[in-house]
């Protein structure tokens, strides 16, 4: 098989898991670790998939390996962990937090004993898989490099709002579409600069620390 028939097949399957995970978000509704596995299996599987087909190394393909001048980087970091609280704080009047606290009571199914585990799997563990897939798989099926960027940008933008859309109003999703896309298109650039995937990893594991301390603060009504 070519390369471009693997990237074609692979794109289209691509496809067909997000619209998937739109529709088990929206209707199907499994609890938070089925939907962990089935998010690794489908994530991971495409990528294993176009790694077989196309012939490439697997760490090719998601770019892994160390980052060098790691100075834009540690800012990159700061500015994403400090950033989500300042977003916090702008809209958090706008913000439906008793339906978010009972969506992820309800339909994720978080608890005080499972939080930590799923709090854990987020920072780590789906960091790295949303990375490997978007921004490392994803980007690179693209000849033209800055039509990659684009397509997985919006596309990791809407992945993410099928995913909590319905916690916010109209005015806000479109905002926060907007700034997904740009944020996707700033992970995408340090994937590019420091050529490797572990970049743009770090500074989405430290947005989900702060995403996950003021999800804490607000679940258990520390912070109202």
């Amino acid at each position: 098989m070519t390369e471009k028939k693997a990237k074609i097949i692979c794109f289209i399957i691509a496809i067909l898991i997000l619209i998937f995970a739109y529709i088990e978000e929206i209707y199907i509704r499994p609890e938070y670790l089925i939907k962990c596995i089935i998010k690794v299996s489908t994530f991971s599987g495409v990528i294993l998939l176009y790694a077989a087909l196309s012939k490439k190394k697997l760490l090719d393909i998601i770019n892994l390996k160390k980052p060098e001048k790691i100075g834009v980087l540690l800012g990159g970091i700061a500015f994403f962990f400090v950033g989500m609280f300042a977003v916090f704080f702008i809209f958090k009047n706008q913000i439906d937090w008793t339906g978010i606290k009972d969506s992820l009571a309800g339909k994720e199914g978080f608890t005080k004993e499972n939080c930590l585990f799923a709090f854990a799997y987020i920072i780590i563990f789906n960091s790295f898989l949303e990375e490997a897939f978007f921004r490392g798989f994803l980007s690179g099926l693209f000849t033209k490099k800055w039509l990659g960027y684009i397509i997985s940008a919006v596309l990791f933008s809407v992945y993410h709002i099928g995913i909590v859309g319905e916690w916010f109003s109209i005015p806000l999703v479109l905002i926060a579409i907007s700034g997904l896309v740009l944020v996707a298109l700033f992970l995408q650039w340090l994937n590019t600069h420091y050529k490797t995937i572990v970049a743009n990893w770090l500074v989405h594991a430290s947005a989900n620390i702060a995403i996950n301390v003021i999800g804490t603060l607000v679940i258990f009504e520390i912070l109202k």
